[in-house]
């Protein structure tokens, strides 16, 4: 009898580990994506990590999921495990959502912070990109992040310097950088425009600070794509 209890325990403990969970992280923070790996892999599951945009029609937190999973107990495990984290009222949705869709031993976990709204993801998305300073006095790039984080690297004499901290969009097209250090936020101004070269169009998208930084003298900031 004691023998047979072992043998279906390891059956259910192998069942477990062979479901994957797809955690979209892009609207997340580090930590937020660790606390949340850490919790799912000690229930034995699988984290792949991704930094996919969520699908249009999702607008909160959710699961994607077939109806053909193998063991739904694995997915209640899951968003038990994820409510002792804070993450409630988590929607489960179809399992094909355009082109985001998931079989029976793995599902998708989009988590989206509370407070956010699409519009604001939208918003972020668009920003979410790498500028090269022109104009400046020494060699400086920004680097805005999906997660609301944001890197500056600088050159100071010869040696090169890095600044981290949170961003966020205020009152578009206007948005603020805060330091990790309690400093007073930097304000900035997002420009779009598309200009016209020997080979086609290249659609700009300038970031410009509201007054002089230290750190930005003379400064502008621009990504440019070819459409």
């Amino acid at each position: 009898m004691c023998r047979k209890l072992i043998i279906i325990l390891l059956v259910l403990l192998a069942g477990c580990s062979s479901t994957k969970v797809h955690l979209y992280t892009k609207y997340l923070s580090e930590e937020e994506t660790q606390v949340v790996t850490k919790e799912l892999e000690s229930k034995r599951f699988t984290v792949i990590k991704n930094t996919l945009s969520i699908p249009d029609s999702i607008n909160e937190s959710s699961v994607i999921y077939s109806p053909f999973l193998i063991n739904m107990d694995h997915l209640s495990s899951a968003l038990d495990s994820l409510s002792k984290l804070g993450w409630t009222g988590i929607r489960l949705e179809n399992f094909v959502k355009g082109n985001h869709w998931y079989g029976k031993n793995n599902f998708g976990l989009i988590l989206i912070p509370k407070g956010i709204i699409k519009r604001e993801l939208k918003l972020n998305d668009e920003l979410s990109k790498r500028y090269e300073g022109t104009d400046c006095d020494s060699e400086v790039e920004i680097e805005l992040h999906s997660n609301n984080i944001y890197t500056v690297k600088y050159k100071d004499e010869s040696e090169i310097m890095t600044k981290k901290g949170t961003w966020k969009v205020t009152n578009y097209p206007y948005f603020e950088l805060s330091d990790q250090d309690g400093f007073l936020p930097m304000y900035f101004e997002a420009v779009k425009r598309t200009e016209q070269d020997v080979i086609g169009k290249v659609n700009i998208i300038e970031i410009k600070p509201i007054q002089s930084y230290q750190i930005f003298s003379n400064c502008k900031f621009s990504h440019g794509v070819r459409s």
